[in-house]
């Protein structure tokens, strides 16, 4: 996944800008395309070496991918007040030809005008884009994220800009059949964020329900992890599937961008509230930095982050950090080495990796 610049991106609505080198078609260039309406065609091949500890602290080391994509955008003018657009991005892996493409990053539909921009179907969260991407800035080695929606069955408003203010909202829809087979309703979870924008600044807040999210950790009141017998009875002994249900608990969180010359500096401070009977407590804070240094064609970044659980007895506070630096070989090819530590136990999950994009 190929990071973002941050205060750019932040001003940007969520719909992915196709790259520099993208393919772009016209209806005037003898395709069949609709008057008016432009296709661009565009994508990544991000290969990747990691070394990564597991839970015993043993470390091993592969060829991987960074999540390759293929990209498919278009926009077309309805009138001169509203245009039509959507994306469609599929990921794959550069180092195996047998999966082909296997997962769907973001695939939407919408129409934006001096109204603001209205999108349906999946794509990153509101509050992603606010509130996490404020400190998150790795390609790989990124520090832990609070829990948030869902990016599937979603439909969100973007106000216009008035003066630097905006917000973003969107619905995540859960049909009855799409949640956990616990709960038989439909649910809705709603997310919602906005801020001021300046013009090397920036101020946001945001806050999601969590109410369509579904977990398959559930807690009676001793902290027991629930599982579902063959009768579909819950138990505690783990010798069944986990039990599922809808999260309806709260994400909310603050975070800020500032940046001077070549310096850019992020800072989040967010608070998740967690499960009944979560072994970490009523609730667990996310405090975080981050900087990022440019020079040339050459970028260094860093971030670290304290997890403090509201209860320590069984779950540690762990401070993250992660380092990285990429450097632009020339326009279409970039190089980029990282590495990251989370304070766990055996060091589990712990890396250093290098590698390659390269956009068209």
């Amino acid at each position: 996944m190929t990071r973002k610049h941050l205060l750019a991106a932040t001003i940007a609505a969520t719909l992915t800008a196709p790259s520099a080198q993208a393919i772009e078609f016209t209806a005037q260039e003898g395709l069949s395309l609709a008057e008016n309406t432009t296709f661009n065609l565009y994508g990544t091949v991000e290969p990747k070496v990691i070394s990564e500890k597991n839970g015993a602290g043993d470390a091993s080391t592969e060829l991987d991918d960074e999540d390759s994509t293929l990209g498919f955008a278009f926009e077309t003018r309805v009138s001169n007040a509203v245009t039509a657009f959507g994306q469609v991005e599929l990921e794959y892996s550069s180092d195996d030809n047998s999966s082909g493409l296997d997962n769907q990053d973001s695939a939407f539909l919408g129409v934006k005008g001096d109204f603001g921009k209205i999108q349906a179907g999946n794509f990153d969260s509101v509050y992603e884009d606010l509130i996490i991407d404020a400190t998150e800035v790795a390609e790989d080695a990124e520090i832990s994220d609070e829990a948030f929606a869902g990016e599937d069955n979603q439909i969100a408003y973007y106000s216009p800009d008035w003066n630097g203010f905006s917000f973003r909202t969107q619905a995540r829809v859960q049909g009855r059949d799409e949640g956990p087979s616990s709960e038989d309703s439909n649910e809705v979870g709603l997310s919602i964020a906005g801020g001021y924008t300046g013009d090397n600044w920036g101020l946001y807040a945001g806050y999601d329900d969590r109410a369509a999210d579904t977990t398959d950790e559930v807690y009676n009141a001793n902290g027991d992890q629930l599982y579902v017998d063959n009768n579909g009875n819950p138990i505690t002994t783990d010798n069944g599937d986990p039990l599922k249900s809808y999260v309806g608990e709260n994400t909310y969180g603050v975070s800020g961008i500032y940046g001077i010359g070549q310096l850019e500096f992020g800072a989040k401070y967010s608070i998740q509230d967690n499960l009944d009977g979560d072994p970490a407590g009523d609730e667990t804070t996310f405090t975080a930095l981050r900087g990022t240094f440019s020079q040339g064609r050459t970028e260094y970044y860093g971030a670290v982050q304290r997890v403090s659980p509201d209860d320590e007895t069984t779950v540690n506070e762990r401070d993250e950090i992660t380092l990285g630096v990429s450097h632009q070989l020339y326009e279409p090819l970039s190089i980029w080495a990282e590495a990251g530590q989370y304070d766990r136990v055996e060091d589990e999950g712990d890396h250093v990796m290098v590698g390659a994009i390269f956009s068209f």
